[in-house]
């Protein structure tokens, strides 16, 4: 039988054996081998405790265990004071301190302001996936949680996109990240009528898109966007492939009004246009209707300096018997308008033999964007301009116009060139780039132009694309609304409603840590380090005890 001296210690060992694995496997989430260590060493411990009932009784009746049971209730008594401190003081007074060096957790002082202004609800709701990095994730999460600590008129809620699927119906989420903000209209409503809600759609995770969107609601006025009708354009109110429905309603979203305009019999454009949209006429603007568009973005009429979003096609004469003259172009009109805002639209059509859509051929070129307000949220997409043509900064404007142009051609002269030359029908010959005849690449295909004006209220601001296409509901998804929702927004001035300056977090971004270094620290901090506390108490109690028994 073996002897209850040397069974005793054993037992006591493997329980402290057994517990150390078993606080180890909790924190790893090895939930089986928690249970199977726990069980053994609960087993052990009794074991030992009844092996050595004596020692074990006087151990808790000891001086040592007098001190450590005075000890013990020093830090119950400690960790009870910081509860209270916390619950009844902190909670009461409710004071935070960002020791971060960029205050990662401080709101600007302008977007307190307009909280704290608040007398309305407004409700958001995010939609962030797991596909999400988690890094932003948390940063939107906590942001919106500062919002709510400065006003008690925001209510925050987190919907899951993968299965709050009647709330991406409601609000029509296309695109993972987004962020609904809305309210309702704060208007009085007439008897026997439903107050409206309004919404505003934020797709970028920063707080001067949120503060932006807070300012809209309050505002609550809607502006009109006027999209020109009457020369075969892209209808807003047609639902085909070809039609704008699709923009009418993402600008509804927005808290835009889309509204169709025919200057044929009008004395002027409307006074409240906020932005007047030509989107791919077919058939030349009378003189008369080039005359109100040009004194629309001088300011005359009661305006304050129009803003002009052109989508202009290429000329391109097919399947008829009249054959164009080699400057002739439908809409030279237009051209020779854009021509005194410094802006050169070609009679062209643009070719990419190395990098266009597939389905369309080298005629539908995907550009690189430019760096520009309007395109820095789109760099990096990818967008097909189906047929489009070239539109380029005047190189002789005038100084007081900044032209930039928006989006270029990524392949090189000789595999991205603008076409000048025509077939017999009329048809633009693209087999081969001209040297001195057609325009060498990389070829610019869209550009905004804004006067720079320092003594007029507002400036006017035009932005030209080469193409209308790229926004018709069979092509209009994710970076293609993007880029045409950003265009309006810098044309009405309300790309950055309120000026703050962004934090680079991948300055403060410590270096993503690998999977073999993420067990090294794991086993290090888990099992190596108890592991030596663990055998140097050991080492200590052995050497004590032969001491002692010496």
């Amino acid at each position: 039988m073996p002897n209850k001296n040397v069974t005793g210690p054993l037992c006591g060992l493997l329980a402290l054996i057994f517990g150390f694995v078993s606080v180890a496997s909790l924190l790893l989430g090895v939930r089986l081998a928690f249970w199977i260590c726990l069980l053994l060493c609960l087993t052990t411990l009794v074991v030992f405790a009844r092996l050595r009932f004596t020692e074990f009784v006087n151990f808790f009746t000891s001086r040592q265990a007098r001190y450590g049971a005075n000890v013990a209730l020093s830090l119950v008594g400690v960790i009870g004071i910081a509860v209270f401190v916390n619950a009844i003081v902190a909670q009461r007074f409710d004071k935070r301190a960002d020791l971060t060096r960029e205050q990662l957790y401080t709101l600007s002082e302008q977007t307190r302001k307009i909280l704290k202004s608040l007398t309305i609800e407004i409700r958001v709701t995010t939609f962030l996936s797991e596909n999400i990095p988690t890094a932003d994730r948390q940063r939107t999460k906590e942001m919106l949680e500062l919002y709510q600590r400065e006003t008690e008129f925001l209510t925050v809620f987190h919907a899951n996109p993968q299965i709050d699927i009647q709330l991406v119906e409601k609000y029509n989420i296309l695109r993972d990240g987004t962020i609904i903000f809305e309210t309702k209209d704060n208007t009085p409503a007439k008897q026997g009528q439903i107050q409206q809600e309004r919404r505003e759609k934020v797709t970028t995770l920063e707080e001067q898109k949120f503060t932006s969107a807070i300012l809209k609601l309050i505002r609550n006025e809607t502006k009109k966007i006027y999209f020109l009708v009457g020369h075969e354009e892209h209808d807003v109110d047609d639902f085909t492939p070809t039609g704008y429905s699709e923009v009418k309603t993402e600008l509804e979203n927005q808290n835009y009004a889309a509204v169709s305009l025919s200057l044929l019999t009008q004395p002027a454009v409307p006074a409240d246009c906020e932005v007047l949209v030509i989107a791919g006429p077919k058939n030349a603007l009378t003189r008369h209707e080039i005359g109100l568009v040009s004194k629309y973005l001088h300011g005359e009429g009661g305006h304050q300096n129009g803003k002009l979003l052109l989508l202009l096609d290429p000329s391109i004469v097919a399947g008829t018997p009249r054959v164009p003259k080699p400057l002739e172009d439908v809409n030279n009109g237009l051209v020779q308008l854009m021509k005194k805002w410094g802006i050169a639209i070609g009679n062209d059509v643009v070719v990419d033999r190395a990098n266009f859509l597939f389905e369309l051929g080298p005629t539908a070129p995907f550009p690189g964007f430019e760096p520009h307000n309007i395109t820095r949220f789109a760099m990096q997409a990818l967008i097909p301009f189906p047929v489009t043509r070239s539109v380029a900064p005047r190189e002789d404007r005038k100084t007081t116009l900044s032209v930039k142009p928006l989006a270029k051609t990524i392949s090189p002269t000789g595999v991205s060139w603008g076409e000048t030359q025509r077939e017999a029908d009329g048809t633009f010959n693209t087999d081969s780039y001209t040297p001195g005849v057609d325009t060498p690449g990389p070829v610019s295909i869209a550009v905004a132009a804004e006067q720079k004006a320092e003594t007029q209220l507002t400036k006017t601001r035009i932005v030209v694309f080469g193409d209308s296409d790229f926004a018709t509901n069979y092509f209009f998804r994710q970076a293609n609304r993007d880029l045409f929702l950003a265009t309006i927004n810098w044309l009405t001035l309300e790309e950055d409603l309120i000026a703050i300056r962004p934090i680079d977090l991948r300055q403060q971004a410590l270096r993503q840590m690998a999977v073999q270094d993420m067990r090294l620290v794991q086993t290090t901090s888990v099992f190596l380090i108890p592991l030596i506390v663990f055998i140097a108490g050991l080492v200590v109690w052995w050497h004590r005890r032969e001491g002692g028994s010496a």
